[in-house]
């Protein structure tokens, strides 16, 4: 009697579990059935419901960095145009902490725009860390916000520290050569090169002194009456001629003592006038100096020069002796002698000059 009870009681466990297998399947049909199949229509549908949705990536220039180190994260918004697209102001970054932002926006010509927001952040605690995803936000068909969501990017943050689990100092460095610049040879060039100066200087400078100590003035000019006479006497000794043309002679004497009534009272008498060399004789010389005298006889001369007048010898004579009495009359005092003519003793200028006249 009791093999056969064992029989039926594991005929009945068999039955039991079959049963708890179909209804179990039956649950699970249930459950999969029309309810699985709505949810997924429903998720589809919503992402037909908003075509406006941009595309939203997020990627970083480095995926190891130090602590510290910057990181440029950039995230790129692509989305259709006219649709505003905006990052918040203030973005929760944690572990990181943003240092700076920028944003640029490019049209794409195909009804999208692209717009990149650039943040550079940083971590300054070692380890295995994310970047969270970054929330953007655009404005729906009827002007509600919306937002989309990056995903997040890992990062390895490096400790500055290579064995930062069991900090220990590193062996002693063996030594290094230090290259040392030596200067000995410049310092001998500069000082060979401020001696050649030196000496070049010296002897400039002794040269110079020598020059000067051998530069032995002149002697003073000659005074202007020994000049004018001396050019007189050269003109009588060449002597007159009776019919012959002394017109060049009263050029020559005429112009002996313009030149040296200039040279005496200090002005340049060449090219003036009679009258107005007898103007400046007026202003610089005063009393030393005859004027009708010296006016009438060189107004004699230009009658000659000019009135093509031929003098005879004795008027050419006179003339002469005239020019030799208005020299010695007008020169310095300390230069007369005792015997010579002073300026009372001019009163043959006139004798003369009526001579010239003829």
């Amino acid at each position: 009697m009791r093999p056969r009870l064992s029989q039926r009681g594991a005929a009945l466990a068999a039955g039991l579990i079959v049963g708890m297998i179909l209804t179990g399947g039956l649950s699970a049909a249930r459950a999969d059935g029309p309810g699985a199949a709505t949810a997924d229509a429903g998720a589809a549908a919503a992402a037909a419901a908003d075509p406006d949705a941009p595309t939203v990536t997020a990627r970083a220039d480095k995926t190891e960095a130090h602590v510290g180190d910057p990181i440029n994260l950039t995230i790129t918004a692509i989305g259709r145009r006219g649709v505003a697209v905006n990052l918040p102001g203030t973005i929760a970054l944690e572990p990181f902490s943003v240092l700076e932002r920028k944003e640029n926006e490019q049209d794409l010509g195909d009804g999208k725009t692209r717009r990149e927001f650039t943040l550079v952040v940083a971590a300054y605690e070692p380890g295995e860390v994310e970047i969270p995803p970054v929330e953007v936000t655009y404005l729906g068909k009827r002007g509600e916000i919306r937002t989309a969501k990056t995903a997040a990017i890992p990062i390895k943050i490096a400790s500055l520290i290579a064995n930062e689990p069991e900090p220990a100092l590193k062996d002693i460095a063996p030594p290094v050569p230090v290259k040392q610049q030596d200067l000995l040879l410049a310092y001998i060039a500069g000082g060979l090169l401020a001696a050649l100066i030196g000496g070049l200087i010296t002897w400039l400078i002794v040269r110079k002194l020598r020059a000067r100590v051998l530069l032995r003035p002149g002697p003073p000019p000659r005074p202007a009456h020994e000049v004018a006479l001396e050019k007189l006497d050269r003109l009588g000794a060449y002597g007159f001629l009776e019919n012959a043309d002394n017109r060049p002679f009263y050029f020559a004497v005429s112009e002996v003592i313009r030149e040296y009534l200039g040279a005496r009272f200090g002005f340049d008498s060449l090219e003036l006038t009679t009258d107005e060399l007898c103007a400046e004789l007026r202003r610089t010389a005063g009393r030393e100096v005859l004027l009708g005298e010296v006016q009438g006889w060189l107004s004699a001369c230009d009658l000659v020069k000019f009135a093509k007048i031929s003098p005879s010898a004795a008027e050419a004579r006179g003339t002469l002796e005239t020019a030799i009495l208005i020299v010695t009359s007008t020169r310095p005092r300390a230069e007369m002698g005792d015997g010579a003519p002073s300026g009372d003793g001019s009163a043959s200028g006139p004798t003369s000059t009526k001579a010239a006249h003829g």
